[in-house]
């Protein structure tokens, strides 16, 4: 079992370029449509990095279950996947193709875990423009732009300490806590996170004439979209996710009059690069902007 889920990890995506067509494949979990994470990451890399003409997607199964049930899993599997590209960009009009071939089109005979690992996925093909060129930054205009960034303010401060030094607390500035987290995907806070909750609440408790709008942001999505909770199945994760914290200081006898809570999706990264963990997990925060104090 322990080398079954080694194989798992290994497994959950896999990427082969050809000339101008980029093949991209996601592996599923049994009888499950969610992207796992780190192929959501990557696809939404290409996205970004290539200029892509058209694409065509597939969804497939393996052999466990009727034929009618897996042709409509492979079928959601390939809309999840159009849903995710739809999110970053790609118009419906360059998707040539969303099927899906259920149980049909094996890789394998479906003969252990494994072959059946590699049979439940989503097949990708990316037809890239290859006369594309991405504009080029001069050096002037790269100046420019750090000059420009040195001279404001950030627009957040993190908190990671035990004391927060009121300088900090000036109108439009927001507050980072760091480790302030919750389960990925959902809207439920880890246990390590109440004791910075705790600071928040002390933070108000202590300052009467602070008031606080709670702004919930994700990661890895366009900035048109919020996030998807899959404790209710909606896309309003950042809302969810900011609403928790405004219940919870509501609750412990913050004035609502003193609290705002709003979600912005992914309409505001601090990192428009993804491409590491840490620039995700920076974009995938609660921040408390000052409204007043």
């Amino acid at each position: 079992m322990k080398t079954f889920f080694l194989l798992l990890s290994f497994f959950f995506a896999s990427i082969v370029l050809h000339a101008q067509e980029l093949r991209y494949q996601v592996y599923f979990e049994t009888d499950k449509t969610e992207i796992p994470d780190s192929a959501l990451i990557e696809l939404i890399h290409i996205v970004h990095r290539e200029r892509i003409s058209r694409v065509l997607i597939e969804g497939h199964c393996d052999s466990v279950g009727s034929r009618a049930y897996n042709l409509d899993l492979s079928k959601r599997r390939a809309l999840e996947v159009r849903k995710l590209l739809a999110q970053n960009g790609i118009a419906d009009k360059y998707i040539k193709t969303c099927i899906g071939f259920g149980k049909d089109k094996p890789l394998n005979e479906n003969r252990n875990d494994h072959e059946r690992q590699l049979n439940r996925r989503a097949l990708i093909r990316f037809f890239i423009d290859e006369d594309y060129k991405k504009p080029v930054t001069t050096q002037t205009q790269t100046k420019e732009i750090k000059e420009s960034l040195e001279d404001k303010p950030k627009p957040y401060v993190l908190v990671d300490g035990d004391s927060i030094d009121k300088k900090v607390l000036a109108k439009g500035r927001s507050l980072v806590f760091e480790n302030l987290l919750f389960e990925p995907g959902r809207h439920i806070l880890r246990e390590e996170s109440l004791p910075v909750l705790r600071k928040v609440f002390d933070l108000l408790d202590e300052n009467p004439s602070l008031e606080l709008e709670i702004q919930g942001h994700v990661c890895c999505t366009s900035v048109e979209t919020d996030g998807h909770d899959w404790d209710t199945g909606l896309d309003n994760l950042s809302l969810a996710r900011a609403k928790v914290i405004y219940e919870y200081l509501v609750s412990n006898g913050i004035e609502k009059i003193r609290l705002e809570y709003k979600g912005y999706g992914g309409a505001y990264k601090i990192h428009k690069d993804e491409s590491t963990e840490e620039n995700r997990r920076v974009n995938r925060r609660v921040a408390f902007k000052v409204i007043n104090f």
